[in-house]
């Protein structure tokens, strides 16, 4: 199968997922309910990816384009939910369906990408995106501020998931059977792949309360947080080109988080901030990509076994790591927390790549 659907998915995937946040205080204001009452709908994402992981081997036990073709379609009536919904009710349902649709887009595209130089192609379909994802809360800012509901810039993603359904042809079943992986070098690849999630949803989420605390208004905070969606795309932009050169990704890319972490804890006006944003977004972008490869690589485990391992790690990054972040936060304050969480993951990160699990770089077709 093309990459090109798998493509299309995360295009609708990372522009609605990363415009959720804004889509919830728009919501609320439509429906003139309290933002916080509407609060959980954010976790939804969270609690579809640990869902994804527990029933992944399962659901991708035969053929994985099924899979994507059902996924990328509830993905598209959740967004449309939540982009028209006149009741609360609705909107709930429609996060429900978001939630579930986006966990099985991400648990199924590790799974349709099997095969040689995995870790470039996952970059790339990242990428593609991450891409989306910086232009999502542009677009419902910029359709808000002209005087039409900022909600509706949502259903611009209904396009690329419904032709991602559509697109999908019949591929090769997914065959063999789980083999006895080593279990120290699968804890690991898992744990890295949680490390990778936890540091990019810990920016995504706070980057603009980090902002706002250097005296921006919220809303040019916002904006301003734009520069690490805009380092991520970057980071997985080029991160194909240098895995394929055999440049050390993950050292390269700890050590720009490390220090673009720095920048964000120490510095105490915007400019320097929304520089160390974009520095971080630019180490943290390919760490996703590359240990969920490198955890679909560990010798023993089929490409169904490992796609739900990842969803698994994902959804337990993206509910932990932020509310561990804010807790952190107001016992402290936030510069500090980015230090005592952010620091220490990239060292944890850094350390696990250099252990080698022992498999070939090889991805196996099963």
């Amino acid at each position: 199968m093309s990459d090109r659907q798998v493509v299309f998915a995360q295009v609708g995937l990372g522009f609605t997922i990363n415009g959720l946040g804004a889509c919830l205080v728009l919501l609320a204001r439509d429906l003139a309910t309290p933002a916080a009452g509407l609060a959980w709908l954010s976790s939804s994402f969270g609690a579809g990816l640990l869902a994804a992981g527990f029933a992944g081997r399962w659901v991708l036990r035969r053929h994985p384009q099924p899979v994507l073709r059902i996924a990328a379609l509830v993905t598209a009536a959740g967004t449309a939910l939540l982009a028209t919904a006149p009741v609360a009710a609705l909107a709930a349902a429609g996060a429900v369906l978001l939630g579930l649709g986006a966990a099985g887009v991400v648990l199924v595209t590790p799974a349709l990408l099997r095969g040689q130089d995995l870790a470039p192609r996952l970059a790339r379909v990242n990428a593609a995106g991450s891409v989306a994802a910086l232009l999502g809360p542009l677009t419902i800012g910029a359709l808000d501020t002209a005087g039409v509901s900022g909600r509706l810039a949502l259903l611009a993603a209904v396009v690329p998931l419904v032709l991602a359904a559509f697109g999908v042809r019949p591929g090769a079943p997914m065959t063999g059977a789980d083999g006895a992986p080593p279990r120290r070098a699968a804890a690991a690849a898992w744990a890295a792949v949680v490390v990778a999630v936890a540091m990019e949803f810990c920016f995504s989420i706070w980057a603009t309360a980090r902002l706002q605390a250097t005296g921006l208004t919220a809303g040019t905070a916002a904006a301003a947080a734009a520069a690490f969606l805009a380092g991520m795309a970057g980071g997985r932009l080029l991160a194909p080109r240098l895995l394929r050169r055999g440049v050390p990704v993950v050292p390269l890319s700890c050590g720009l988080v490390a220090a673009g972490t720095l920048i964000v804890a120490l510095a105490g006006t915007p400019a320097p901030v929304a520089a160390g944003l974009l520095a971080a977004g630019l180490g943290i972008g390919p760490l996703y990509p590359v240990t969920l490869a490198r955890l679909v690589q560990v010798p023993g485990l089929t490409a169904a076994r490992s796609a739900a391992y990842g969803a698994l790690a994902s959804g337990t990054a993206i509910l932990a790591a932020p509310a561990g972040l804010a807790v952190l936060g107001t016992a402290l304050d936030l510069p500090a927390a980015f230090l005592i969480t952010v620091l220490p993951l990239a060292v944890l990160l850094l350390l696990l790549a250099r252990a080698r699990p022992g498999a070939s770089a090889a991805t196996r077709a099963s």
